[in-house]
């Protein structure tokens, strides 16, 4: 089970250079930024930390 959910999760990883759908998220102030408006300004770099700000 686990090496098919590993599997998964790795085929639906985005190659660097793949063209991703627009999509809006909030900063850690609360300011909503839309992903074209970020392009338009230059490359743009998105990172996930799944286990940030958690405890242990």
């Amino acid at each position: 089970m686990l090496t098919a959910l590993l599997t998964l999760a790795l085929a639906a990883q985005p190659a660097v250079g793949d063209v991703v759908a627009d999509f809006t998220v909030k900063d850690v102030d609360g300011v909503e930024l839309v992903l074209s408006s970020l392009v338009e300004r230059g490359p743009v770099v998105v990172a996930f930390f799944p286990k940030a700000f958690t405890p242990g």
